[in-house]
């Protein structure tokens, strides 16, 4: 084929053409200031076999919000493919062989009553604690899953008026379907990280200088991960094998999070 015969059917890059076409919803350019964390609760603090107490549940609703609200920065999952090479006859190529992962590192805003830091204390020192020699079972100190939802801007369910404006717009007799409204975040990607565990607490600073946030960084390790991405655009297949999906006992029903209601 002559080069004029692939100009045909070359792509093109037109300004007119990309901004009619990156105003589709769901194609906007993604923002990195919309994602929230959650963990489950890893069996050594749970209350009961090496707790008393219930302080360390990661469900609690203020242990959540400490590691959710306060999860200043998250590095999401890095995925390596891992190969080998062959040579026959010409070039050498290679082929793929397995796939490995990266660590991922959480930078927290620490609350004055440092939980945080107590959590993660408390985690590391129970999985493997420095006054002997000995760890705990992996599938005790691991967390299951560690979910990462990436929300975006707009496009998710209609806000409700609330009662009192909804009177007043009854009071001047305006239909309240013409009323503009704005829509909560949509739900876009979630972030399955399996048997999740901290490798690394680290250092914080203190200083007489002027004040700031104090910060911590917790670097996890994990066996791997799965990305989930919205039912029209996503075809599971048989990649994930025969243990694909969410796990059965955090089942998340994913669309709950996006009704077009």
């Amino acid at each position: 084929m002559t080069l004029e015969g692939r100009r045909l059917n070359a792509p093109r890059a037109r300004l007119s053409q990309f901004s009619s076409w990156f105003q589709n919803n769901d194609y906007n350019p993604s923002f990195n200031n919309r994602y929230s964390v959650s963990f489950t609760t890893p069996n050594i603090l749970r209350g009961g076999k090496y707790l008393t107490g219930f302080e360390y549940e990661l469900g609690l609703p203020d242990n959540q919000n400490c590691l959710n609200y306060y999860a200043d920065s998250v590095n999401l999952p890095s995925k390596q493919v891992t190969t080998g090479s062959i040579t026959n006859v010409g070039s050498t190529y290679n082929y793929a062989t397995s796939s490995t992962f990266s660590q991922i590192n959480i930078s927290f805003t620490m609350p004055r009553n440092h939980k945080t830091r107590l959590i993660f204390e408390k985690w590391v020192q129970l999985m493997s604690s420095d006054a002997n020699q000995y760890t705990d079972y992996y599938d005790d100190y691991v967390c299951p899953n560690l979910y990462i939802f990436k929300w975006e801007r707009g496009g998710g369910p209609i806000f409700d008026l609330p009662e009192s404006f909804r009177r007043i717009l009854e009071r001047l007799g305006i239909d309240e379907d013409r009323v503009a409204r704005y829509k909560d975040d949509q739900l876009v990607g979630l972030y399955d990280l399996r048997n999740v565990f901290p490798y690394n607490i680290g250092s914080m600073s203190l200083t007489n200088e002027q004040a700031g946030i104090a910060k911590m960084d917790v670097g996890f390790y994990y066996e791997r991960y799965r990305f989930y991405g919205q039912d029209e655009f996503e075809n599971e297949g048989r990649a994930y094998g025969f243990a694909g999906g969410l796990s059965a006992e955090n089942d998340l029903q994913y669309n709950q999070f996006n009704s077009r209601s």
